[in-house]
């Protein structure tokens, strides 16, 4: 407990520092873009949320046809699995598209914003939980539609921020400004989206990628590491972004693997009180599968073997609940956090049924939360 304290203690000093106020700029007539090599990681098969702060002016777009990217996954002609433009068409149309692809078809949601509406920075979401898919605009739902209870598609291709195909290029290089990207392995809501938008998010558990822009392409979150290709400019920009505060949890222990890899736990936001869809999520889980999540005041320095899985959470007082993964592999617990709370200490943990675990059990690592 000594060493989470200290952990907490060097976290909180950071609340409220402002973040580098840099981000990258792209020209529409110049080819340009930042690249992440493929990992399984970027075509979550538990779902996804895409996130990015942007500026687009489509009175400097260039003549012709035109599909100005933010970010795209699997970039050969109608290749892609994740892909998040703006459709401008041969006609300066302004629709912005949120798409998903699965093995069945693309699911598809559109935005028609108005001239001039993201001149200055606008925050942008995509989602998709395999029941629905849905596009947000500063953390409010403007579109969706309904899903088909299928995985995201994925042809092993690299993923794309700032442009998608190198068909005639460079028709889909971005046109604007690009920050704060993120890339999450499960679909966030309304409020979570709110909760962290902005915030400059690094550090998050989980299977989640944050590339803060701040001159370099690093992910702060994971190893999805980029490079750029072409003209891709850092630029300062006007954002302000709260460093995160304590809340996405302290890791401790690790994964039993199963069929699909090591279980983890993310967060839907930070531990923060007044927070109704507060979620701890667990990916990597099979599909439609039951699962127990264990509950208690604190972590253990070396785990329990049950079952063949290692427990990380403090057998004393502890606190179990059944639940069921969903179809594409997510299971996930809300805990809405009420009012007056604040400093309550909690661990968590996932174990799954699962054929390739020891015993046919997996488990995840835990998580120690501190309630901000």
């Amino acid at each position: 407990m000594r060493i989470c304290f200290v952990a907490f203690c060097l976290l909180a000093l950071s609340v409220g520092l402002p973040a580098q106020n840099t981000g990258v700029v792209f020209d529409p007539n110049v080819d340009g873009y930042i690249e992440v090599p493929y990992s399984d990681q970027v075509v979550p098969h538990s779902g996804i949320t895409v996130e990015a702060w942007f500026t687009y002016d489509e009175s400097t777009l260039p003549t012709g046809w035109r599909f100005p990217t933010i970010v795209r996954q699997g970039i050969g002609p109608s290749g892609e699995n994740i892909m998040l433009r703006v459709d401008a068409d041969n006609s300066n149309q302004r629709e912005l598209r949120w798409r998903v692809a699965t093995a069945t078809g693309n699911l598809t949601v559109n935005y028609l914003f108005q001239v001039g509406e993201f001149l200055n920075w606008t925050h942008v979401a995509g989602t998709y939980d395999g029941s629905t898919i849905a596009l947000y605009i500063n953390g409010v739902q403007v579109a969706f539609a309904a899903g088909n209870g299928l995985p995201i598609r994925d042809v092993a291709d690299v993923f794309r921020i700032g442009k998608g195909s190198d068909v005639a290029t460079p028709i889909e290089v971005w046109n604007g400004g690009l920050d704060e990207v993120r890339l999450w392995p499960f679909a966030r809501s309304a409020e979570d989206i709110q909760q962290t938008m902005n915030m400059e998010l690094t550090s998050i558990p989980g299977y989640v990628s944050t590339w803060n822009l701040n001159n370099d392409f690093l992910d702060s979150s994971g190893a999805e590491h980029a490079t750029s290709s072409g003209q891709v400019t850092f630029a300062a920009n006007p954002l302000t972004l709260a460093q995160p505060i304590l809340g996405f949890g302290i890791p401790a222990g690790s994964s039993t693997p199963g069929c699909e890899g090591d279980l983890r736990l993310s967060m839907s936001g930070p531990s923060v009180v007044n927070y109704n869809d507060y979620r701890i999520v667990c990916t990597r889980v099979p599909a439609n599968t039951l699962t127990l999540w264990g509950a208690s005041g604190g972590t253990l320095p070396a785990p329990l073997s049950v079952l063949g899985v290692g427990i990380w959470v403090a057998p004393v007082n502890l606190v179990a609940v059944s639940a069921m993964s969903n179809s594409l592999g997510m299971t996930d617990l809300n805990l809405a956090i009420p009012p007056g709370i604040s400093g309550f200490a909690f661990a968590i943990q996932c174990v799954a049924l699962d054929p390739c675990g020891p015993q046919g059990f997996t488990a995840s690592d835990a998580e120690l939360i501190i309630v901000q």
